[in-house]
């Protein structure tokens, strides 16, 4: 725990870091504003919300562009389960904020109670890809952008038709919130085995450009 402690605090040196905080606020408060708005009968507000994850991810990540992390006790481990754990530990803080609040939105509006439901699933599918997707943009950027944005892209549409056709009228709240855990622990492993499957190959040039702009 400590160790991962220190991670933490070392993102604070990561490239852009600033400018990333920002980002990474503004989706959050986005998802926020959204989730309230649509009283939890949204996709995108929680969507938002459990993206955020994406920026730990990222923070450690780009440390491995520096020599004396890559040299240090760190080592090959930024780009292995430092990444992996942190991402695990703060998507599970997000989600499980995320779903107290839709449970909490479920006892005060019941008749939403399958709206609200049905679009935590759909947020959970796609918190899944996200996973699969941070694993490897890092040594694979363009053809994982575009992967990830078709895969979104036919998650929302096959997720829009089976609500047109009532097929999720039966998912409670609560088997929702269970599904999104499963999934945590199942993306985070398999974003742990990707990961120790890229190892070797580098990080490209694309995914932060910035810092081999200002290298050369």
């Amino acid at each position: 725990m400590k160790e991962l402690i220190k991670c933490f605090k070392l993102c604070k040196y990561s490239f852009q870091y600033k400018t990333n905080i920002i980002f990474m606020l503004l989706f959050l408060s986005i998802g926020i504003l959204n989730e309230v708005a649509s009283q939890g009968t949204s996709y995108l507000g929680g969507f938002y919300i459990v993206m955020c994850g994406i920026y730990i991810f990222q923070f450690v990540m780009s440390l491995c562009m520096s020599d004396m992390i890559m040299s240090s006790w760190l080592g090959r481990r930024v780009q292995l389960d430092i990444p992996v754990k942190l991402n695990a530990i703060v998507s599970l803080i997000l989600y499980t904020i995320l779903s107290l609040f839709r449970l909490y939105l479920t006892g005060r509006y019941p008749e939403k109670a399958n709206e609200i439901a049905a679009s935590l699933l759909a947020i959970n599918i796609m918190f899944f890809f996200i996973f699969i997707y941070t694993a490897v943009v890092y040594k694979y950027f363009i053809v994982s952008i575009l992967v990830f944005c078709f895969t979104i892209s036919f998650a929302i549409t096959g997720f829009n038709i089976l609500n047109n056709i009532d097929a999720l009228n039966s998912i409670t709240t609560g088997q929702a919130v269970a599904s999104g855990y499963i999934i945590i622990v199942v993306g985070t492993i398999l974003q742990y085995l990707i990961c120790r499957l890229l190892i070797k190959k580098p990080i490209t040039q694309r995914a932060f450009r910035g810092i081999f702009k200002n290298a050369k």
